[in-house]
């Protein structure tokens, strides 16, 4: 989460906005909706990841920040993202650590994983999107496809532009005028052998780069959970196709010591049964929100706290409310499926 800056550092983010804007990075998307917001792909909480990911380097951050942008438009991702089938976006979700609806004690989300559910199946499947060609994300009701990078770009912007707007909208939070940046993500390693970590080394380069270049900053702290004997072994081989600044963010726990770290950051109730706490998480489901944001938000034609599958994007009404649109596509049709009102502006 973010931290006020020096006066040094705020000069540097300046000089770095600066730069982008000179460039043509900071204007709206042309691809946008009109009613749609631009979290998560150009507005200032973004900006700082990237600023804070290249160490205060205006100039670094500024080439990172436009890479970032050109892998993005190169693979279509807005139109990918509004269009995409929602049993691709539900493919790609048992792929990567997802959002559980659980947030920690600072109010970050809390993104949950099982490695065990990356089996040869998982694994052959996600072969066969890697080898797919880039897809336009449009028009609907076309046999093309989007490969794996567009349908990991997609999953990892539903965090970025709903997860982490709607979290740092919530006023139950610690100090609700810091914004939320950041995820805290629990791995369960306990499965884990050098064997499956050999068959996942495409898999971990590939989301690595594509966590490093275009969504960086996004993990507070990845808890690795249940680690036997063997992990250092293995975390060996990993981390050389892991991100720098992510592997540092690894917290590696044993079995034993997995219930008194997590009590320290998160309640009970948002812990994993299956590590000693109170939420029945299964793997590849969909959130299941927490009861106070539930309550913040307004729930006009559903019962509170469900969401549908699929991708999920803010829009802003007449009256400068945001709504929280299910879209994607059914069966080749578009979705545009209004679920909750976010009855204040967000901060």
């Amino acid at each position: 989460m973010s931290v006020a800056p020096t006066e040094c550092e705020a000069t540097r983010f300046t000089e770095f906005v600066h730069l982008c804007e000179a460039s043509g990075l900071l204007q709206r998307p042309n691809e946008l909706a009109t009613e749609d917001v631009c979290d998560g792909l150009n507005d200032e909480v973004t900006l700082r990841r990237f600023f804070t990911a290249r160490r205060g380097d205006a100039q670094a951050a500024f080439e990172q920040f436009k890479e970032a942008v050109e892998i993005r438009n190169s693979a279509s991702h807005i139109s990918v993202y509004n269009n995409i089938d929602v049993s691709d976006y539900e493919a790609t979700r048992k792929l990567y650590p997802h959002w559980s609806g659980c947030r920690d004690k600072r109010g970050q989300p809390i993104c949950m994983f099982d490695v065990a559910c990356l089996n040869r199946e998982t694994m052959a499947d996600y072969k066969k999107t890697r080898d797919m060609p880039l897809s336009t994300g449009a028009p609907l009701k076309t046999p093309a496809k989007p490969n794996s990078v567009q349908r990991a770009i997609a999953f990892h912007e539903t965090l970025t532009r709903f997860v982490l707007p709607l979290c740092t909208s919530m006023r139950d939070r610690p100090d609700p005028h810091i914004p939320v940046s950041s995820a805290v993500y629990l791995v369960d390693v306990s499965s884990f052998g050098l064997k499956q970590a050999l068959e996942l080394r495409n898999y971990a380069q590939d989301i690595s780069k594509l966590l490093a270049t275009s969504f960086p900053e996004v993990v507070d702290t990845v808890y690795v959970l249940n680690a036997p004997s063997y992990f250092g072994t293995i975390w060996n081989l990993l981390k050389k196709w892991v991100d720098l600044r992510t592997a540092e963010k690894l917290v590696i726990s044993t079995k034993n010591e997995v219930l008194p770290r997590l009590t320290a950051s998160i309640d009970l109730a948002n812990i994993p049964k299956g590590h000693g706490g109170e939420f029945p998480f299964q793997h590849g489901t969909v959130p299941k929100l927490d009861s106070g944001i539930c309550e913040q938000l307004e729930w006009p034609s559903q019962p509170p706290g469900m969401l549908p599958p699929g991708p999920i994007k803010w829009v802003v009404d007449g009256e400068g409310r945001r709504i929280a649109v299910a879209v994607g596509s059914l069966s080749g049709e578009p979705r545009y499926q209004p679920l909750a009102v976010l009855p204040h502006k967000s901060s």
